[in-house]
């Protein structure tokens, strides 16, 4: 089937890091110009762009020429939701449920925008927002953070008619942030004489005495003592002291290499250092995703869920029931994503909405379908109901971050969701009546049948089930809502009608989407797991800034890649071992675990034998790998440090009699860039502890244009 991109003029694709404009589109071709100017205008096939998609070479910026994003650019630049804090994610989404309260209460001929109806309003507005935010905790949200807003005062009617404006211009969370959050004004409180003095002040610091901060705040608050003074001749208000914190944020913002290099030395220094715009119409795939949580009518075996039973306590947990979280697209009425936990949280949530943007091919392959799960794309709007996963503020962030639009619809009224409701229902009547300790749906309905005695399945022959029968049965089979047409056939007739919507490069879906880690920058970059990420773009700002924690996201199906959090914006930082790309971190957990192991008695594991091992076990982990992501088994941050504290402590490799190490290799790759043996050293063992002086960077290397060698050291960053 010929390739058509479902692409408009109101969106952008962005490719080398410049914005194409797409001037005009047709069946086969899409004319792009890039908005800087910088080439003639381009002509490229469907086919060709997609490739281009496909190899992370491009993506597609949905609506990014529309009026709110262009609104979200023009007030936050690059800042995110996602991004900041509990408190401002809790106020924004606060504003907005006011607005949205009020909204529908206008709708519903119960208020005005004129004076009188809208402040005698105010009091019964207050009464359903804060209705709204008990049910929120009640349903198992933030309640910390919402109980906050419970307390805090109702907004008076031009605050509110503020917020409603704001709203209707943009529909986007980001309108409620504080502006000053983008211009600075929160950190620069003081008159234009006292940070003249502050900058003047900062002076002593930047001296090869090393003056310290608290000497450099009293300097700052003599010369304002002695500005004081000159003011009281002249009748004016005497200014106020500043504090050592804020003397040491402004010393802060310095340039980092600078500054040491100013107090240290230069080789001290070298040494250091978006709604889819048409709404909810559901004619086209991916336009209206409907979301929610069902609890498997079965009993189950807990222990292949992740969960230790061994202990006399967990006698009557040893069996129980799992929960799946589903995406069905609503006008297809396929199935975009399923996955099974143990209870429903949001980062089962997260996880579903990321399966659902993914090729799932090979998932149906490794587990025995006979035909693909291929179905996935862009998704343009999330339907939900209250349930604590899906009113969380991350699950909501991740959506605006996206640029996925997002709707809650009142609980109770199953019939607004009721693709994903009848889905569930599907579930219960054509497959579970097929299975061994059935609970049913009700005690009337289960009888005398004694479940909890024939348990025999456990999660992953649960994962299997469920997959096989929605990749073979369910999306095969006629639909009555589809005019008796199946789900799949209907989702390539609608594709070749209204277009193919890539989703967001596999980056840009580990950005918003990966697990949550922390990590010291230093040297050799960042370390997880025993493996050192680094690029130029990170080497660049560790010159600038040293070493301090930066923010990660990690996919476990891919230790390749790594997203990095600096410079306002995510980065994508590649493993140094090249052998870690397409590598699940259980696979990598268990080539470490398994030749420690066989290797009590080595002190450095032999890399010869690692690359060995990690070959072997990638060509038989395929299964598990196929199960694990639909599976319970949800890889957390806490499962990661676990790990690193009990796999990968100490990690080092033995080095390789013969082996050449490139004389220059690129800034921020070192040697790790190809197997596990390419990290040895060529003259010896392998490293530990401190690197030798010989590594200090010259400031003349640099100017000459030569690359410097950036050495890496896993036992000198161990937690």
């Amino acid at each position: 089937m010929a390739v058509r991109l479902r692409i408009s003029k109101s969106d952008a694709l962005v490719s080398g890091g410049t914005v194409h404009m797409i001037s005009a589109v047709s069946d086969t071709t899409l004319e792009l110009r890039p908005l800087d100017g910088s080439s003639d205008l381009l002509c490229l096939s469907h086919a060709d762009v997609k490739h281009m998609i496909d190899e992370c070479k491009a993506v597609i910026e949905y609506g990014y020429f529309s009026s709110a994003q262009a609104a979200r650019r023009a007030l936050a630049g690059s800042s995110i939701i996602s991004r900041m804090s509990a408190a401002e994610k809790a106020q924004a989404f606060r504003k907005q449920l006011y607005v949205e309260c009020f909204l529908q209460a206008e709708k519903n001929g119960d208020v005005s925008r004129s004076n009188d109806p809208c402040v005698a309003f105010l009091p019964e507005l207050a009464t359903r927002v804060e209705t709204r935010l008990l049910d929120q905790i009640r349903v198992g949200g933030d309640a910390a953070e919402l109980g906050k807003l419970l307390s805090m005062h109702s907004p008076g009617r031009t605050a509110l008619m503020s917020w409603v404006r704001k709203w209707e211009k943009t529909r986007d969370p980001m309108c409620f942030i504080k502006k000053s959050r983008f211009n600075g004004a929160n950190a620069k409180r003081v008159s234009s004489q006292v940070e003249s003095i502050i900058q003047t002040a900062i002076k002593t610091y930047l001296h090869p005495n090393r003056v310290n901060v608290p000497r450099v705040a009293e300097e700052a608050n003599r010369l304002i003592r002695a500005l004081n003074t000159s003011l009281a001749l002249d009748d004016q208000l005497p200014e106020q002291e500043v504090s050592e914190r804020t003397v040491r944020r402004r010393i802060e913002d310095l340039n980092q290499f600078e500054t040491c290099a100013a107090r240290e030395g230069v080789a001290k220094a070298k040494n250091k250092f978006g709604p889819y715009g048409q709404g909810l119409e559901i004619e086209a795939p991916l336009q209206r995703i409907e979301m929610d949580e069902w609890q498997i009518d079965l009993l189950a075996f807990l222990e292949h869920a992740g969960i230790d039973v061994s202990e006399p306590r967990f006698d009557e947990l040893r069996t129980g029931r799992f929960w799946i979280c589903a995406a069905i697209d609503a006008a297809t009425r396929v199935i975009l994503a399923i996955k099974v936990a143990r209870t429903p949280n949001v980062e089962t949530a997260l996880a579903t909405l990321w399966l659902a943007m993914r090729n799932k091919s090979e998932i149906s392959r490794q587990l025995g379908c006979k035909k693909n799960w291929s179905q996935h794309g862009h998704v343009f709007n999330v339907v939900v109901d209250n349930g604590a996963a899906f009113v969380n503020p991350d699950f909501k962030a991740a959506l605006s971050d996206l640029g996925i639009g997002y709707e809650v619809l009142p609980a109770g009224v199953p019939k607004l969701r009721g693709r994903i409701e009848r889905i569930f229902r599907t579930f219960g009547t054509m497959l579970m009546p097929y299975l061994t300790a059935r609970t049913f749906g009700n005690p009337q309905e289960r009888g005398d049948y004694p479940a909890d005695q024939n348990v025999v399945h456990t999660a992953d022959s649960i994962v299997e089930l469920m997959v096989r029968f929605v990749v073979d049965a369910y999306h095969h089979r006629p639909h009555r809502g589809l005019e008796y047409a199946t789900p799949a056939d209907t989702w390539d007739r609608l594709m070749g009608l209204y277009g193919y919507c890539p989703a967001k490069t596999p980056h840009v879906l580990r950005h918003f989407l990966g697990i949550p880690l922390q990590r010291q920058l230093g040297r050799h970059g960042v370390l997880v797991c025993g493996i050192a990420y680094t690029s130029r773009d990170l080497a660049a700002f560790f010159q600038r800034r040293g070493s301090q924690q930066i923010d990660l996201r990690l996919d476990p199906e891919d230790m390749g890649y790594l997203s990095a959090w600096f410079d306002d914006a995510w980065h994508t930082i590649p493993a140094g071992l090249q052998n870690a790309r397409g590598v699940s971190l259980s696979v990598w957990d268990a080539t470490i675990r398994d030749l420690r192991r066989s290797n009590k008695a080595a002190a450095r594991l032999h890399i010869e034998v690692v690359d060995a091992a990690l070959e072997r076990i990638k060509q038989i982990d395929d299964h598990q790998r196929a199960w694990r992501q639909i599976g319970p088994l949800t890889v957390s941050a806490k499962d990661i440090r676990r790990a690193e504290h009990e796999s990968f402590y100490g990690l080092s490799f033995a080095s390789v009699p013969g082996e050449v190490v490139n004389e220059h290799p690129a800034i921020g790759t070192a040697s790790l860039t190809g197997t596990l043996s390419d990290i040895a050293e060529s003259n010896g063992p392998a490293s530990t502890g401190t690197p030798p002086a010989s590594d200090d960077l010259d400031q003349s290397q640099l100017s000459d244009g030569s690359q410097p060698e950036w050495r890496f050291s896993d036992e000198d960053e161990q937690e």
